[in-house]
């Protein structure tokens, strides 16, 4: 009972910042100022303060305060640390019994260390909805309960679980980047131009350019380890420190290499590849169980060098590219821009655009759009997978042989699922940083490259002198705080998953 509860000094301190939630612990508070505080009037009299006060001194609206008075006796009912729900909220809280199962197996989870993650609620949550609502089905034949973000919203805010993350300072372009973006932009404009000494050049009407979409192309490698545990994961707000148990030590480090190469068109023509640590010898039958639809190499550094590239062209990107005139993008990792490998594009009509040293967050259409939702699907699928061995008991017994062929199987499903359901990202990316826009310049307005408004490449014939697009930032800028070295959102893409 309100009255039966002692007002202390600290609970009416007068409130610093306004806020648009109270918890039960602040309503009741307030409740004990309105039933026990007095005011001085004079002459030993005392009164006492008005829902009005109470809403100067808590910064609460005084309408609020008074719905809280008629409620009065529920609040008193409720415990500590609930949060006021709206009828919405309460309408969605259809399924009690799920929320605390599918709660009390989050705390079990996450007092192993095991990393959680959005897909885990789902499969969780419609097994556990399967299992205690066997009958609910609608006159469809389909389940009632829906894994919606409305849903999923409501119980991380009823359990008080949010996904946790490290955070980075906030950084930008400096604004010398400009001309080094102006000139790559121009450089593949200038090269776009139909050849006027080519005759189905002029006669044939080219509005992307001389490139067909499925002969502009980029590719992009970034590490990947056999565990994904590096990330986030969901945790009890308040958590001082978020840990994740590993199932085996210094699984999470030993790292592979992914190689992604995607076209403009949005169609997979060439599978990604995994680059393994190791020699890649006494195997035996292990790569019979590697994904069909990956390659798979192997060498002591588990990234490409020039050697495994020239091969990688040779084999993979050079008979995919038909013959034709083609631009490719590319960072300026040493192995992208050796005499061999630039001498072999040239002579199968391929044109490379190197991007220039720290910009590769702002023009490589893999860091820009593609890399951060691929490898989501990755997580998800990983996760589903390693679910399936944990229930299964398994986990423990992995070998590294085991590893890599769940590697491989993730990174595949997620390659061609991707493809399939993402092809529009991948399009739209190739346009966002000027690789597949009209060469007359009519389509400029859509080039969004971050911390730069206002771009316009034009009708670029002319040679640029303003600035080299292969030479590399100094060295001094290129290790700057400033310097953003990350897609937006993407504050771990070029790390490990």
């Amino acid at each position: 009972m309100i009255a039966e509860r002692e007002l202390k000094e600290s609970d009416i301190r007068p409130i610093q910042q306004r806020e648009i939630s109270w918890s039960h612990t602040q309503q009741v508070h307030i409740l004990k100022f309105l039933y026990h505080h007095r005011i001085p009037e004079g002459n030993d009299n005392y009164r006492k303060p008005t829902q009005q006060e109470a809403s100067d001194l808590f910064l609460v609206p005084q309408s609020t305060i008074s719905r809280w008075v008629h409620r009065q006796e529920t609040i008193e009912k409720e415990g500590n640390g609930s949060k006021v729900r709206s009828g919405r909220e309460a309408e969605i809280m259809r399924w009690p019994e799920l929320e605390s199962q599918l709660y009390k197996l989050f705390l079990e989870r996450r007092e192993k260390g095991q990393a959680i993650r959005r897909s885990w609620f789902r499969v969780q949550a419609l097994f556990l909805f399967r299992e205690l609502y066997p009958n609910t089905v609608t006159r469809e034949g389909c389940e009632i309960f829906r894994f919606s973000n409305g849903w999923f919203g409501g119980f991380l805010t009823r359990y008080r679980i949010s996904i946790r993350a490290i955070t980075k300072k906030a950084q930008k372009v400096p604004a010398e980047y400009q001309n080094m973006v102006l000139s790559w932009l121009r450089f593949n404009r200038r090269n776009s131009q139909p050849s006027t000494s080519n005759f189905w050049d002029i006669a044939i009407p080219h509005i992307i350019g001389r490139f067909d979409l499925s002969n502009i192309c980029t590719l992009d490698e970034t590490p990947i380890p056999f565990e994904y545990l590096q990330g986030r994961t969901y945790d009890a707000i308040g958590s001082k420190t978020v840990w994740a148990k590993s199932t085996r030590g210094g699984w999470d480090k030993r790292q592979a290499s992914l190689v992604l190469c995607v076209f403009a068109d949005g169609i997979p023509r060439i599978p990604p590849m995994v680059i393994f640590h190791g020699a890649g010898k006494r195997l035996g039958d292990e790569f019979s169980h590697y994904h069909p639809g990956v390659l798979v190499e192997f060498n002591e550094k588990a990234y490409m060098n020039e050697e495994l590239f020239l091969r990688y062209l040779t084999n993979y990107l050079i008979p995919a590219l038909g013959g034709r005139p083609s631009l490719f993008a590319l960072d300026l990792m040493g192995s992208h821009k050796t005499p061999a490998v630039l001498d072999l594009l040239r002579r199968h009509q391929v044109i490379p655009s190197l991007i220039p040293a720290g910009c590769t967050s702002l023009l490589q259409p893999l860091d820009v759009s593609i890399n951060k939702p691929f490898k989501e699907i990755i997580r998800d699928i990983t996760d589903l997978a390693i679910l399936d061995c944990e229930e299964a008991n398994q986990i423990e017994q992995w070998s590294t042989r085991q590893c890599r062929v769940l590697t491989t199987s993730c990174v595949g499903d997620a390659f061609y699922q991707f493809h399939t359901e993402k092809q529009q990202i991948i399009i739209q990316s190739f346009r966002k940083v000027g690789l597949a826009l009209p060469i007359d310049g009519s389509l400029d307005h859509e080039l969004d490259i971050k911390g730069f408004r206002g771009l316009q490449i034009g009708y670029w014939r002319r040679e640029d002198s303003t600035a080299d697009p292969f030479a590399d930032i100094p060295v001094g800028a290129d290790t700057t705080e400033e310097i953003e070295f990350r897609a937006p959102g993407e504050e771990e893409e070029d790390a490990p998953l």
